[in-house]
C-alpha cells in the first residue's frame, strides 16, 4: 500500500500560493482561507492521518473510502454579528470547504479504518494492507 496524497483541483488555497506566496493570509486572521493541515505518520502497521479541522463540527465532517482511495470532506461555517443599541451594525457569514484524498490501495476495506474526532484534531487509523498487492509482471512471449 502507498499512502499517496491526491491533489485536487478545487484546492484554491494552494493554487494561489504557487502564484502569489507572499499574499498568503496568516492562519489567525478572520480573513484566512479554510485550509487545515494534514499530517501524515507512519507506524509499524498502519498509518496515521491527523488533520486539523477547528471550530469543525463532527456532523460537517465525511470520510469515505471508495476504490482505494480514502477521501476527508468537511465544512465550516461561522455567523457574527454586532449590534448597537438593538440596531445591527455588521453581520458576517463565512463558509469554507475542504477536501483531501490518498490513495491507499485496493486491500483496504472501511471497515479496517478507525477514525476518532476530538478537540478539533480528526485522526485515522489506516492499517497496512495485509494482502499482497498486485505486481506488475512482465510476461514473455514465446
Amino acid at each position: 500500500m502507498s499512502l499517496i496524497p491526491r491533489s485536487n483541483f478545487t484546492d484554491l488555497d494552494n493554487l494561489f500560493d504557487n502564484f502569489f506566496p507572499t499574499f498568503r493570509f496568516a492562519p489567525d486572521t478572520k480573513n484566512s482561507f479554510f485550509s487545515p493541515q494534514v499530517d501524515i505518520e507512519e507506524k509499524e502497521n498502519s498509518y496515521l492521518i491527523k488533520a486539523d479541522l477547528p471550530g469543525v463540527k463532527k456532523e460537517d465532517i465525511n470520510v469515505t473510502l471508495h476504490d482505494g482511495v480514502l477521501s476527508i470532506d468537511a465544512e465550516h461555517r461561522e455567523n457574527s454579528e454586532e449590534k448597537q443599541d438593538g440596531k445591527v451594525i455588521r453581520r458576517e457569514r463565512r463558509i469554507g470547504k475542504f477536501s483531501r484524498s490518498f490513495t491507499v490501495g485496493k486491500g483496504i476495506v472501511d471497515s479496517d479504518i478507525q477514525a476518532d474526532y476530538t478537540d478539533g484534531l480528526l485522526t485515522l487509523s489506516i492499517p497496512k494492507s495485509s494482502k499482497e498487492e498486485a505486481v506488475r509482471k512482465r510476461i514473455s512471449i514465446g
